[in-house]
């Protein structure tokens, strides 16, 4: 017997969403399910029993691979290789090829490469996972002027060893001595500070350890005096010539030459600049001394080291008066040191001018304490320059440079390092003051050194040394008409300098106390 074949009709809206709506749902074969919202609200508004399972969106990351090359097609390795403005980022290797992953939702950024002696190169990604870049080169100082002799050069023509610094880089360190301030800026000049006394400029100087080069401050030789106290503000290019480079001024540029060129005016209206500092100095390094306890301790374990035997200098006794406060030991640190030195420099200039005449003024301010406690070592500056540059006629050129320097230093009579010198041979046993009356300096124990007394300009007396510096030149100079960059130059200068001493030495007394007697000696 034959079976009959069955139909099945549903009407039933879960069966009609079962069959029909797959047959309603575009397929996106890159995303799933992605893109469904319009449809899924449809099918939910005609279905109200039939609720769609959330879409979720899967997008994967991207990686990408490329090369980086130069111009000549040579490949570039440790080249760096960026999306912009991101943190992703990865280095070419040695064939110049790069491997980097793109996390989702940055394959439509922008592909940063750089390189040093190249200009930056960018690339809009558009869905390629390959890359193939090339950078151009490119030297951003080799059109820079350079200082070379008796005139300037474009650094990509230079070829003997010159280096040069300008005089923003030189004012990124603040020194009272503007030699100290190019301390490892240029490589081949060694600079050693021998002193940080205030007003002692006290330094070694030299390039590629020759000794002292050569110093020429616009077209003139000065002497390292004058190089020191320069206002720093006013340097527009130093230029340090080495070997053979410093041929051009004969024997005395064996060590090498320093060529400085200060400031001049623009053609432009009038401009004016200021810059001030305040700061303090803190002495480093210097080594701690001991309390009473340690010094007594040490010179006990001293005494008793001798190959002849030997006893303790201070007893059981003397420790516990010192503990007990019966007697009074001296921390002399705070009493001949300060914790910081001020120093403190300010410069204001003016430049201008027009198509026949530039201007460039400058003055400068210089102020530095010592680390000393009495304040009685003090250094004090002042500088003033004037650049003006005119044209007499059409071929005819008229430069006129002046620079005056005037500083005084006041110090104690006693110098520095006997002060300091002082200062290590008290012990915190001795007393600073007889019977701790501060107007009754104590007699030392060692030859009577007390450098409270070594430090009081006051008491022991007073040495100024002042000094005035006046540099000046002036220059004509004539351009020979029918031969480009041929130029006749007269130069003339003239230096005036004077130092003016004063030294007044005063008799001090100091005392001792007679605890017994209460009587001072």
């Amino acid at each position: 017997m034959k079976r009959k074949p069955t139909y099945w009709l549903c009407t039933s809206a879960w069966c009609t969403a079962f069959f029909v709506l797959p047959l309603l749902v575009p397929i996106d074969s890159r995303a799933g399910l992605a893109n469904l919202s319009p449809e899924k609200k449809n099918i939910e508004n005609r279905f109200p029993e039939f609720k769609l399972p959330p879409v979720n969106h899967i997008v994967a990351d991207t990686v990408i691979n490329g090369k980086v090359m130069g111009a000549d097609g040579t490949p570039l390795s440790n080249a760096s290789v960026s999306v912009k403005g991101t943190s992703i980022g990865t280095t070419t290797n040695t064939q110049g090829e790069f491997v980097l992953k793109l996390p989702a939702g940055n394959g439509n950024g922008t592909l940063l490469v750089t390189s040093v002696g190249f200009a930056d190169f960018e690339m809009q990604l558009d869905g390629r996972t390959q890359y193939l870049m090339k950078l151009t080169a490119q030297s951003k100082d080799l059109g820079e002027v350079v200082v070379v002799g008796y005139g300037t050069q474009r650094k990509a023509n230079v070829t003997g060893a010159i280096s040069s610094i300008k005089g923003d880089d030189i004012i990124t360190t603040r020194n009272e001595n503007v030699q100290n301030m190019l301390t490892g800026k240029i490589p081949g000049v060694r600079i050693t500070q021998r002193t940080s006394e205030p007003g002692s400029f006290n330094n070694n100087f030299d390039i590629r350890a020759m000794g002292s080069p050569l110093v020429v401050i616009d077209g003139i030789p000065r002497t390292m005096d004058d190089f020191q106290r320069m206002d720093p503000n006013d340097i527009e290019n130093l230029s340090i010539l080495k070997d053979a480079s410093a041929a051009i001024y004969g024997v005395r540029a064996a060590n090498g030459v320093v060529l400085i060129t200060t400031k001049k005016g623009a053609n432009n209206k009038l401009e004016l600049n200021y810059s001030g500092s305040y700061g303090w100095q803190i002495p480093s390094g210097l080594p701690a001394t001991l309390n009473i306890e340690e010094y007594m301790t040490l010179r006990n374990e001293q005494a008793r080291h001798n190959v002849n035997g030997g006893s303790p200098i201070f007893t059981d006794k003397d420790f516990e008066d010192y503990r007990n406060g019966t007697k009074q030991s001296t921390d002399w640190y705070p009493l001949v040191f300060a914790k910081s030195a001020a120093q403190t420099m300010h410069n204001l200039s003016a430049s201008g001018g027009n198509d026949k005449t530039s201007y460039y003024v400058g003055l400068g301010y210089q102020y530095q304490n010592s680390f000393f406690k009495s304040n009685d070592l003090t250094y004090e500056k002042y500088n003033v320059r004037s650049n003006i540059t005119t044209k007499l006629a059409d071929r005819l050129t008229l430069d006129l440079n002046l620079s005056g320097v005037i500083d005084q230093q006041d110090r104690p009579y006693q110098d520095s390092w006997w002060i300091v010198r002082g200062f290590w041979r008290q012990g915190p046993q001795i007393p600073a003051y007889a019977n701790n009356d501060p107007t009754k300096p104590y007699h030392g124990l060692i030859e009577g050194d007390n450098p409270i007394s070594f430090m009081d300009a006051d008491l022991i007396g007073y040495k100024k040394y002042s000094k005035k510096f006046l540099t000046s030149s002036a220059s004509l100079k004539y351009d020979v008409p029918g031969i480009e960059g041929l130029s006749l130059k007269g130069l003339f200068s003239y230096d005036y300098n004077i130092s003016s001493d004063n030294l007044y030495q005063k008799a001090y007394k100091q005392y001792r106390y007679d605890e017994a007697s209460d009587t001072y000696s």
